[in-house]
């Protein structure tokens, strides 16, 4: 939780010191996929990745000073899914949830019509109902006759990722986002996020 705190009061000591004169809005949506790593995770899950999709809007503040610096929070949907292994329970695995990344984002200018911009920053996740974070059951450690374990419903990554902006209207992503803190209590279980994607911007 410290960790969380930490994290988020950097965040958004950040976000205060941007100028609100000048700020854009971006909508997009594209492919995600989730992986699980952590000296608790068992064989089966670290070695399959759940799959699906994200979608959603971010909000540009300029920082005055600063040409190229901004400060980029997003809220976004992920779905994510996957067969479990032939006789555990639940026989598919499916995660719903909002993510909220806080990206610091530095651009600069490849040709007239294109911009290129890296980003990074903390990245919260709460869980929604319909899930596995709602279900509470699911296999995660090493031993696959252990009892199931409960996911948090909060978890914290850290992102980092790339863009490309075309004609200042359309804006190609890539990002992966590592776990930091533990999926499970008490669990060394990490979530990693990789995501690729497409936005409008207005």
């Amino acid at each position: 939780m410290k960790k969380i705190l930490i994290l988020l009061a950097f965040t958004a000591l950040l976000g205060g010191q941007a100028a609100y004169a000048q700020s854009e809005w971006n909508a997009g949506m594209g492919y995600a996929a989730v992986s699980f790593n952590g000296t608790d995770c068992s064989n089966f899950l670290s070695s399959h990745a759940l799959n699906g999709f994200y979608a959603g809007v971010s909000h540009e503040f300029y920082f005055s000073a600063l040409a190229g610096l901004t400060f980029e929070p997003s809220v976004l949907f992920y779905y994510q899914s996957g067969r479990n292994g032939n006789n555990v329970k639940p026989k598919y695995i499916k995660m719903h949830y909002l993510s909220v990344p806080m990206d610091v984002k530095y651009t600069f200018e490849l040709s007239p019509s294109m911009m290129a911009s890296f980003f990074a920053g903390p990245v919260l996740n709460v869980g929604v109902a319909g899930n596995l974070y709602s279900k509470n059951t699911f296999v995660t450690t090493k031993d696959e006759t252990d009892l199931m374990h409960p996911l948090t419903r909060v978890n914290l990554q850290w992102n980092v990722g790339s863009a490309v902006t075309i004609a200042q209207a359309i804006q190609l992503r890539v990002s992966y986002a590592m776990g930091v803190s533990r999926l499970i209590p008490e669990q060394e279980i990490h979530v990693n996020t990789f995501s690729v994607g497409a936005g409008f911007l207005f």
